[in-house]
């Protein structure tokens, strides 16, 4: 299914899906997988702990959040999938990002970790139907479907990709 598929675009998700494209979901998830990601690995490494302002995330940082962020919005997609309609709370991703290990891990593993987050999810929409992708759900008190989480979550890691591009590399 495609972002055309989408009964409605949900406010503050839509700048997410926006950057999907028009590919099939499970194309668009496969498109943007690890090796995508992994694109600029070298420039991930050589930035270390550099950050383009104060309070801003390591490249490491983004990368987590990248993985975290890609977690709950299948877990989100799963639930609305099979008809759970209870509504799901948002998540402070400056507390997860406070909360994690990055500083001990490399790019590589943040990459590594990334690929299996990214297979998992691949399958979890495999396996939905498209009556299942379009049940209607709430998530941060938002009307949302899991086709649109899906597709968020393959432009959530793009969004993040140009803050790099835009904002880190020209650090180097």
């Amino acid at each position: 299914m495609t972002k055309h598929d989408l009964p409605f675009l949900p406010e503050f998700f839509d700048r997410y899906i926006n950057l999907a494209g028009d590919a099939d979901l499970i194309d668009a998830l496969s498109l943007f997988d690890e090796k995508w990601l992994a694109k600029d690995i070298q420039k991930m490494k050589a930035l270390g702990d550099a950050v383009y302002a104060e309070g801003k995330w390591t490249a490491k940082d983004i990368l987590q959040h990248i993985i975290d962020t890609e977690r709950i919005m299948a877990y989100r997609a799963l639930r609305m999938s099979r008809g759970d309609t209870t509504p799901l709370p948002g998540f402070e991703e400056n507390d997860f990002a406070k909360n994690t290990t990055t500083s001990a891990r490399t790019i590589e593993d943040l990459i590594e970790e990334f690929a299996s987050v990214r297979q998992s999810t691949i399958l979890l929409f495999k396996n939905m139907t498209d009556a299942m992708q379009l049940n209607v759900g709430t998530a941060s008190t938002k009307q949302i479907t899991p086709l649109a989480l899906g597709l968020t979550i393959v432009g959530h890691p793009i969004h993040h990709i140009k803050v790099l591009e835009e904002r880190y590399f020209g650090l180097l």
